[in-house]
């Protein structure tokens, strides 16, 4: 099997993390990777935050957990009242790929971005998970002037618009999911 393909295949969501933190090296590649993807009329409108300050890290996780604990969504609500639940997973690291809101496509641009930076760290033996809560944080103005005291260097008029958080997995690599059949129409 062609190896893209291969970690394609291989790439899960892990949701529990070792303490220790990425090599530098694979960090470097997968943030290298994430520069690489398409963009709308080839802008690269991005901006890519790599949150590994551990008291910055549970300061965010708070954050997010407090917009779970008030969604209208009943099962993020129940998740977060849970004292064990953490949205990070423990993970060591968190990307933030965050786009000029005036580009062309700039949600799109940092989906593939981090797309390719999740299928990067799988290929280098590294784990990942994509999370959406800082980006509901930054959904409403309460949310977005929180996250902006962080100070987590985003230039101005960039928004997030994708996050996932990186490390050694810490449990086995579950099986697959079936993939859904009946799913694809091919029009010649």
């Amino acid at each position: 099997m062609n190896e893209t393909i291969r970690t394609i295949r291989e790439r899960r969501s892990i949701r529990a993390y070792q303490p220790q933190q990425v090599d530098d090296n694979a960090l470097q590649q997968i943030v290298l990777a994430g520069q690489f993807a398409p963009t709308a009329m080839g802008l690269q409108p991005w901006h890519f935050t790599v949150l590994q300050h551990p008291e910055k890290l549970e300061q965010l996780q708070r954050l997010c957990k407090e917009v779970f604990l008030h969604s209208d969504n009943a099962a993020l609500r129940e998740a977060a009242s849970r004292d064990d639940y953490h949205l990070f997973y423990h993970a060591p690291t968190l990307i933030l790929v965050s786009g000029d809101a005036q580009a062309t496509a700039p949600m799109q641009d940092c989906v593939l971005a981090m797309e390719n930076m999740l299928l990067a760290a799988t290929s280098l033996g590294i784990s990942s998970c994509w999370v959406h809560s800082p980006i509901m944080l930054c959904g409403n103005a309460e949310g977005a002037s929180a996250f902006t005291a962080l100070e987590l260097g985003i230039p101005s008029g960039y928004q997030p618009y994708a996050a996932a958080v990186f490390g050694y997995s810490a449990m086995p690599l579950p099986e697959a999911a079936p993939r859904k059949s009946d799913i694809i129409t091919i029009v010649r």
